[in-house]
């Protein structure tokens, strides 16, 4: 190869993801015909916060893509499997063609998790692995409850920041207007849709 001038070419490693689930869904939530045919697209995903003592909280959340509504928020110390479970079990039921997307994390392609969104209705679909632009609503939330709320000052205490995370998520669901579905908020786009309101939520 030296006599040529042709130097080997460097083989990348394949993407691995240290929590990835075995059972892996098909990305169904950027199929054309499943975005045209599907009544409701669910996107969930989980982040991580710290607090001013240094402990790591974490949380899950759903969040339907055509009203922009905050279905359900859910915070824990642990990142298992009952973290998603908890978001899964306070979706209301679909009758008609539903999604539910997330990653290729373990906490969502665990068989009870699995289980559960069969049994309301929901046909599970993940992302490609190392791609988070195949879940952009769950990753702009992430990035805007970031912001307005976990970067907006030191919490001392874990209360503090739930009563901090739980006003700012009834805000945005009932008062924040959204570019997305023309300036008005999630809850009055659903009103004017005829699509359910999201009640008080508890975090």
């Amino acid at each position: 190869m030296k006599k040529y001038d042709i130097r080997a070419r460097k083989l990348t490693r394949k993407y691995q993801y240290a929590g990835k689930s075995d059972l892996v869904h098909d990305n169904l939530a950027n199929d054309p015909i499943y975005q045209l045919f599907a009544s409701v697209i669910i996107f969930s995903d989980i982040f991580e916060v710290k607090l001013a003592d240094g402990s790591r909280l974490r949380s899950s959340f759903a969040l339907r893509k055509d009203t922009r509504q905050i279905l359900s928020l859910v915070f824990d110390y642990s990142m298992g499997q009952e973290l998603v479970q908890s978001v899964v079990e306070h979706i209301d039921s679909q009758e008609l063609l539903a999604l539910f997307h997330s990653d290729q994390g373990k906490q969502y392609g665990a068989k009870l998790t699995v289980k559960m969104l069969l049994e309301k209705g929901f046909t599970a679909s993940m992302s490609r692995a190392g791609t988070p632009t195949d879940n952009p609503f769950a990753e702009r939330f992430v990035g805007l409850f970031k912001h307005a709320v976990a970067r907006r000052r030191a919490y001392t205490t874990l209360g503090e920041f739930l009563e901090a995370a739980e006003h700012w998520t009834n805000f945005y669901n009932n008062r924040r207007p959204h570019s997305g579905i023309g300036n008005i908020p999630p809850n009055t786009y659903a009103v004017m849709n005829g699509i359910k309101v999201i009640p008080y939520l508890v975090v």
